[in-house]
């Protein structure tokens, strides 16, 4: 397990109310570093007309769309139009030809393109990126049906994928990076909002890795995404009634080494999962796997959506759902 202890007073006042902290869209930090890595590694991006939502505009911008030049081959940035499906088939029939596909759009409407993505890029084994923009209840006014709460399942489920899910924009830049070095799919789920800076210089992300971000005992909370700085603010308040939880972040959630909850695990009686996904198949189980694998099986409560949820700004549906770091908080002195 990694250690990285965030200072509380960074975040919240003496009575434990959040500060105002910098934040920054983590799809911004996406497309950036999609755009430097592209200058060092060969592959082209698919998109369905959301380039603007996914910030892949600045790889558009510096490698050329398809077709656009006389010749039709030039260009490393394909549109594949209102069809997801089609662009989950296609990036199969890229990568049998040698070339490495990024597969950008909303996680809801990924889901349209899940069976293809199976057919044409898992069962053979190829190599490709997806990137689910737009995860959760967290979009908010765009409503149920751009909502993904199932997409961390569906991904987990794949054999030999890879499961990111970053807390904020430095380590979205690390995971991009790190990303393009596994073999398989590697699926990346990113928040619609601008998220707080969790880490500063000297982070290093970790594939498959827990980072322990407070320590604590007896009850360990667990984080991913955007979750984790809920998280935070829950464990802030819970000190103030006389609990010591412990924090810890997963951004990884497949694969995820079972030793880095183990130590955890001696130390505590409670894990309280914290995802803005149903829970099932995603950070909930992904703790309860890795504790069982690693001997040291202890009560995991899992907080998370279990209905299809309604147009609303990100805080209201947190609230109403029990996301924010009062639900949080309240579950667990419920418990």
């Amino acid at each position: 397990m990694i250690r990285y202890p965030l200072e509380l007073t960074r975040f919240v006042d003496e009575q434990g109310n959040p500060k105002a902290v910098e934040r920054s869209y983590v799809r911004d930090a996406f497309g950036e570093a999609l755009a430097e890595l592209g200058a060092q590694t060969d592959f082209v991006v698919l998109g369905a007309d959301l380039d603007k939502s996914t910030k892949t505009l600045k790889f558009r911008d510096r490698f050329g769309i398809f077709g656009q030049d006389p010749w039709g081959w030039k260009g490393r940035w394909i549109s594949c139009g209102v069809s997801e499906a089609f662009m989950c088939a296609a990036a199969g029939g890229l990568a049998a030809r040698g070339v490495k596909p990024v597969i950008t759009t909303f996680a809801r409407f990924l889901e349209r393109g899940y069976e293809p993505l199976i057919q044409s890029v898992a069962i053979p084994g190829f190599d490709c990126f997806v990137l689910g923009s737009h995860g959760g209840i967290a979009t908010g006014q765009d409503g149920s049906s751009a909502q993904a709460i199932e997409d961390l399942a569906l991904f987990r489920a794949l054999p030999h994928a890879t499961v990111i899910c970053p807390a904020d924009a430095r380590e979205t830049r690390q995971a991009v990076f790190r990303a393009f070095e596994q073999k398989g799919i590697v699926y990346m789920r990113l928040s619609r909002n601008r998220l707080p800076h969790l880490f500063e210089e000297g982070y290093d992300f970790r594939l498959g890795e827990a980072v322990e971000l407070l320590p604590g005992e007896r009850i360990t909370l667990v984080g991913t995404g955007e979750t984790t700085y809920h998280a935070l603010i829950a464990a802030a308040k819970l000190r103030r009634e006389g609990l010591s939880p412990r924090l810890i972040h997963l951004p990884t959630l497949k694969p995820l080494n079972p030793s880095s909850l183990k130590e955890a695990a001696q130390d505590t009686e409670l894990f309280v999962t914290v995802e803005d996904h149903g829970p099932r198949g995603g950070l909930g189980d992904a703790v309860l796997e890795a504790l069982s694998e690693a001997g040291t099986p202890r009560r995991v409560l899992k907080i998370g959506v279990e209905v299809y949820a309604e147009s609303g700004t990100p805080a209201e549906l947190y609230r109403k759902y029990g996301l924010d770091a009062d639900g949080i908080a309240r579950r667990v002195l419920d418990r």
